[in-house]
């Protein structure tokens, strides 16, 4: 009895210990739990913002203001010789007209009324064969040389002669010396203006034979359609002898282009024929 009792408790101890050993080997099997480790967190590297480049506002560059040259705003003086050194031919002729009634020269130059030879009234077609800076070259019928007239008073264009009235104002500051009280020579036309009492001219032979003036086989009368002005030579800047009013009657004694050789009261000189009419005016 004794040693069944001693073999029980043997065998219960030998159970506790199997079954602790059991334990202890499985506490000691069991994984740890390791805190697992995670990859750091980066932050996302973020791209600069970067502050957009501008354009930088360029200030528009204004072009330069360039001074008018001369040729804008007035012709440069040049002598005669220098206008003749730089003439040139056209290949064609041209066909343009009168601005004014304006002198032809035998020289590009102002300063002397001895150089002019013909002239054109206003609107008159002109035959222009070359030019020099600030003149034009015309060849002048029945004149084997050619003359000079200033640009200013050439046009491309057609111009409408001077009407009447147009003629009349002329002549009444021409009169009164308004054109040119200086009495120098007027610089669009060359008319010189009368500032002194008229003296009548004695021998028109001189006139007669430098512009070619042919006389009538017989006179005639001639009215004046408006005033006008009896001159010493048939020319726009020759002395002017006498005012002629509106209506007179004259006696018309030669001619030349556009000009009468008339008899005034005795008092012979030339007159603008387009003033003039052969008939009265009613």
């Amino acid at each position: 009895m004794k040693n069944r009792k001693t073999l029980l408790l043997m065998l219960a101890l030998a159970v506790s210990v199997t079954v602790f050993a059991g334990g202890c080997d499985k506490l000691k099997k069991e994984p740890q739990t390791e805190k697992v480790t995670e990859a750091p967190t980066e932050k996302p590297t973020e791209a600069p913002t970067e502050k957009p480049t501008e354009k930088p506002t360029e200030k528009p560059t204004e072009a330069p203001t360039e001074p008018p040259t001369e040729s804008e705003t007035q012709p440069k003086v040049l002598t005669p010789a220098e206008e003749k050194a730089q003439e040139t031919q056209f290949d064609q002729i041209r066909i343009m007209y009168a601005k004014d009634d304006v002198n032809v020269r035998e020289q590009p130059d102002t300063s002397s009324q001895e150089n002019i030879f013909y002239s054109y009234y206003q609107g008159d077609q002109l035959t222009v064969v070359g030019e020099t800076p600030n003149w034009y070259v015309v060849d002048v019928d029945d004149y084997e040389v050619n003359g000079y007239m200033s640009k200013q008073f050439v046009s491309d264009t057609e111009v409408a002669p001077k009407t009447d009235e147009e003629r009349e104002q002329v002549i009444a500051q021409e009169l009164a010396g308004a054109t040119n009280p200086s009495g120098s020579e007027d610089s669009q036309t060359g008319t010189v203006a009368a500032n002194a009492e008229p003296t009548p001219s004695a021998d028109t032979s001189a006139a007669d034979a430098q512009y070619n003036v042919q006389t009538y086989a017989e006179s005639y009368p001639v009215y004046a359609t408006t005033g006008a002005n009896l001159r010493s030579a048939p020319a726009q800047d020759s002395e002017i002898i006498k005012t002629v009013p509106s209506g007179s009657q004259l006696t018309a004694i030669g001619y030349t282009d556009k000009w009468y050789k008339v008899d005034m009261d005795g008092t012979v000189g030339y007159v603008n024929m387009n003033l003039f009419a052969t008939e009265p005016q009613q």
